[in-house]
């Protein structure tokens, strides 16, 4: 494995252990409330987050693709809550889940496609 390999494993694993830490702000309230994480939210975010850790450990372009289309496939979902349903979402959410989903989702489809792609020499 590449040096470039290998640091796009780190960033997958990071990406991972973000969202699992992203778990402390079910306690947050007030200020220190910067995303709203509660409910069944947090199993899914939980639940892709070590999935991202273990694609990061393993090497995995594929693992990382999942949970990188995992995240995506939440967001959309917390954009239909939040769509339909306003503020008085099903899932107890807002934005800045919505963003937090995105934002992982979109990062790890990037490390996942970046991963052992050929590279190209300029003339």
């Amino acid at each position: 494995m590449t040096a470039a390999g290998r640091s796009l494993d780190r960033a997958t694993t990071t990406l991972g252990a973000v969202a699992v830490a992203s778990a402390v702000f079910v306690f947050a309230r007030g200020d220190f409330s910067f995303i709203r994480v509660r409910g069944d939210s947090v199993a899914v975010v939980l639940a892709l987050g070590l999935l991202a850790i273990v694609a990061g450990r393993r090497a995995s372009r594929t693992l990382t693709l999942a949970a990188g289309a995992g995240f995506l496939a939440s967001a959309a979902v917390v954009l239909l809550a939040l769509v339909t349903r306003g503020d008085r979402a099903f899932l107890d959410v807002d934005g800045s889940t919505l963003s937090f989903c995105l934002g992982l989702g979109i990062g790890l489809l990037l490390l996942g496609l970046a991963h052992d792609q050929p590279r190209t020499s300029t003339p």
